[in-house]
């Protein structure tokens, strides 16, 4: 088939915009691992004890990501129908999700983009969560592992085409030797194709040994099941890291000129005059190997005709803290985090200007919670349709299922409950409405509501609730 040069230079430009998309991923795990590229100098590299190696840096990076990734957590999900929803529960604990949804919105939130894989386990009978990484290239620096979407246009706002996942294998040949092996394979709504790399660098069709073809994916209507690589997007897939990088490099830059300028003049240092201080006591040498550095406790001079000694003061490092507080607050405003979550003062904030530091940062984890939630649906639905299909699970596959999250503002307990006792004691809410409101389930609210005393404080409470 013959390519227009129209074709070639938009393909070209799909390439180079994919290596940028994996350069900028590497660059954000690099930065939240605090491996970020600070220049030191031979005395930096000495008095931080790195001569043999080791890199400095002042890393809030991670709290960036951390402080948005904690806010993030799913409660429960919700379905009409009572029987999918119990299969839901127990599909979530199975795979122990309440633990595992941590390392897909952290990754989604640091790569901007993470995967998760529904399938079918024949052998345990159930269904599997399997999350994934972006796929990042060697050649860059990368892993060779993870998954990729691919979309019409490149414009992730359409439906998925289909979804590629590249990684490493290991197999033993018919021969009984070892291979090492790069496969990848392509899932599409209603087949999984796998390849292998040819000796050519050509991708070939990859043949398991009880199987011929593609993998064909679809129910006992032959439907198509659907893609089941599930696309967890932050917002633009843009790390949350975006805005910090080059704030990070001037809070790294400013806390070396502060550790540079402690080193050399925090400290009071004498100075001599009419003789030099040597470290053997002998004359300077020539090429001055024998002359004291700069340091605590060392003496500098000078061959003036008037001998004595004399003292410099320490300087003053207090403006270069204000410096370097200015830079991490500027990093909280660009990346919307709460100031509070860098501890820089020693006082504590007010209510008031902890709640306005916070709005910024709600929103953010509220908008995330809405795409995230639509993929972990996403994740439900299909695992619903291979349930059905591969365990004839028998699930209802119209009611709609939906995401309970965690919310997204900090929780201040005892102002809290200070406002649901004023809910109580002045406009006589119901007792079950104040403890829901206080975070007690239905289960553990009709328990309590059970008890003799709780049903002796209602009738007395509420004039007529015994006549109803």
């Amino acid at each position: 088939m013959d390519i227009t040069l129209t074709e070639l230079a938009y393909l070209q430009w799909l390439q180079g915009e994919e290596k940028t998309r994996q350069q900028n991923i590497l660059m954000a795990r690099e930065y939240y691992d605090g491996d970020q590229d600070v220049r030191l100098t031979d005395r930096q590299r000495q008095y931080l004890g790195f001569e043999k190696g080791g890199k400095f840096c002042l890393n809030y990076c991670g709290d960036v990501v951390n402080s948005v990734v904690e806010r993030l957590r799913v409660n429960s999900f919700t379905c009409q129908d009572q029987a999918v929803s119990q299969w839901i529960a127990g599909t979530w604990t199975g795979n122990r999700m309440d633990a595992g949804q941590r390392d897909v919105h952290s990754g989604a939130v640091l790569d901007g983009e993470y995967f998760v894989i529904v399938d079918w386990d024949k052998k345990a009978g159930r269904i599997r969560f399997y999350p994934h990484p972006r796929y990042t290239d060697p050649s860059l620096g990368g892993t060779g592992f993870g998954c990729k979407a691919h979309y019409p246009d490149d414009d992730a706002s359409q439906a998925m085409l289909f979804a590629s996942k590249r990684w490493t294998d290991t197999m033993t040949d018919d021969t009984g030797r070892k291979q090492t092996l790069q496969r990848m394979a392509l899932y599409y709504p209603d087949r999984i194709e796998k390849y292998v790399m040819g000796k050519g660098g050509e991708w070939v069709e990859f043949q398991e040994k009880d199987q011929a073809g593609p993998m064909r994916r679809v129910d006992v209507g032959g439907k198509p099941l659907g893609i089941p690589v599930i696309h967890f997007q932050n917002p633009a897939l843009r790390t949350e890291l975006w805005d910090a990088f080059d704030v990070q490099d001037m809070i790294n830059k400013t806390a070396l000129d502060l550790a540079a300028a402690s080193d050399t003049a925090g400290f009071r240092i004498l100075f001599a005059h009419g003789w030099i201080p040597t470290t053997d006591g002998k004359e300077p040498a020539e090429d001055g190997s024998n002359l004291l550095k700069i340091a605590p406790g060392q003496i500098i001079g000078s061959m003036s005709e008037n001998a004595g000694l004399d003292t410099i003061e320490p300087t003053d490092l207090s403006k270069l803290e204000g410096v370097l507080d200015g830079w991490i607050m500027r990093l909280a405003q660009v990346t919307g985090t709460p100031l509070s979550r860098f501890q820089m003062t020693k006082q504590i904030a007010a209510e008031g200007t902890l709640k306005e530091q916070d709005n910024k940062m709600v929103a953010k984890v509220e908008a995330r919670q809405i795409t995230f939630g639509n993929a972990w649906e996403d994740c439900l639905d299909i695992a619903r349709r291979l349930a059905n299909t591969f365990g004839n699970a028998g699930l209802d596959e119209e009611p709609a299922i939906e995401s309970q999250w965690n919310p997204a503002a900090v929780r201040d307990e005892t102002a809290e409950l200070e406002r649901i006792a004023i809910k109580r004691e002045k406009l006589q809410v119901p007792l079950f409405q104040v403890w829901a409101e206080a975070g007690y389930s239905p289960e553990e609210i009709t328990k309590m509501m059970e008890a003799p005393e709780i049903r002796n404080l209602t009738f007395a409470t509420y004039p007529g609730a015994a006549n109803g």
